[in-house]
């Protein structure tokens, strides 16, 4: 749980260390070669955490366009795109795979010869009030198919979306490799009636001094300008303060046009939904069978329920039904802001 993953939320009471702890605990492990940020050694892992990061990279790793400068003309267009049903017209029942064909052209009207774009892909039939995700695979041609498991009968429509174009994509790794500071935080120190606030991130440029939060068993690194009249251990709070400005080329930023090439619909050039019949000598219970753990999607919402398909899920609409399930339980929420919302959720549903 780092720091620099936060984003709106405030978290305070955290627990933080001092700077000799941190320097006693990275000399317990295997020193790696990995670049510094803005001069300040980054974590040394050993040699379980480094293989650890070998495969966390390779998770992420994401198709490059071709070497060289790309003219947005060139980028990929959601409006010049299109997406197929496979056919169509075939005989479709609960538990088939439907296949869509994304096709990707530029915004001269010319096909993509590469790939690399974020695109979202979902089922959904609004009047059941039911949705899923699908599964994404780019062939590093400028098409893409989509696979769609048909899990409720009906009436389902296929959405396609593009989030960010590939070239995009290529500006957000600069920014990630060449800018780690570009969100900035914000930390509150107190002592008595005396409060100050510094600013804090894994990279602060500049002779002032700082107070260093790295991580003590993940090797983070997290720095926080120094009060100028409290010590480090006052630090009560941690807040997001901004974005740094300015950081895109005036080319650059024509990838990032909200109404134009952000978060734009991609419409079907013939149908776009499907009929499913039920399966045969099933009913509608059966979709709540938990299934293969590995099952993707992992669940979908129906009825305006989600509905997984890889675990059994009791449904609880009483907060007294909540509080008799996690009597005696201890309860762990890892993850981001969302999770955090779900936290916030829980504790006023459950006093």
């Amino acid at each position: 749980f780092s720091p620099q993953h936060l984003d709106d939320d405030t978290v305070s009471g955290s627990n933080w260390i001092t700077e000799n702890n941190v320097q006693h605990s990275l000399s317990q492990a295997t020193k790696t070669t990995r670049k510094p940020y803005c001069g300040y050694a980054q974590q040394t892992l050993s040699k379980r955490e480094q293989a650890e990061q070998e495969s966390l990279l390779a998770a992420i790793e994401w198709p490059k366009p071709p070497d060289g400068k790309i003219a947005f003309a060139q980028s990929t267009d959601p409006t010049h795109s299109d997406f197929v049903i496979v056919k169509p017209s075939r005989f479709f029942k609960v538990g088939d795979e439907l296949e869509v064909l994304v096709r990707m052209k530029d915004f001269q009207g010319k096909p993509k010869q590469y790939g690399g774009d974020y695109l979202q892909a979902r089922i959904h039939s609004p009047v059941l009030k039911a949705g899923a995700a699908g599964r994404i695979v780019d062939c590093h041609n400028g098409l893409y198919k989509v696979f769609f498991t048909l899990l409720w009968p009906g009436e389902v429509k296929v959405s396609v979306s593009l989030v960010h174009p590939s070239e995009a994509i290529q500006v957000l790794l600069r920014l990630r490799e060449e800018r780690p500071d570009r969100v900035y935080f914000k930390s509150s120190f107190k002592s008595g009636r005396y409060s100050e606030t510094t600013e804090c991130n894994i990279c602060l440029p500049g002779g002032l001094p700082v107070c260093n939060f790295t991580d003590l068993y993940t090797g983070e690194p997290w720095f926080c300008y120094k009060p100028r009249k409290l010590s480090c251990a006052s630090r009560i709070s941690h807040a997001k303060g901004g974005y740094l400005k300015g950081l895109l080329t005036q080319e650059e930023s024509l990838f990032f046009q909200s109404d134009v090439n952000i978060k734009r619909p991609i419409f079907s050039s013939g149908p776009d939904s499907v009929i499913v019949k039920p399966k045969a000598f099933t009913d509608s219970s059966s979709m709540d069978r938990a299934e293969d753990p590995t099952a993707s999607p992992s669940g979908y919402y129906y009825e305006d329920q989600w509905r997984s398909r890889t675990h059994w899920i009791h449904n609880f609409n009483k907060s007294d039904d909540i509080t008799e399930c996690l009597q005696g339980k201890v309860i762990h929420l890892f993850g981001d802001s969302t999770i955090r919302q779900w936290f916030e959720y829980l504790t006023a549903f459950v006093p």
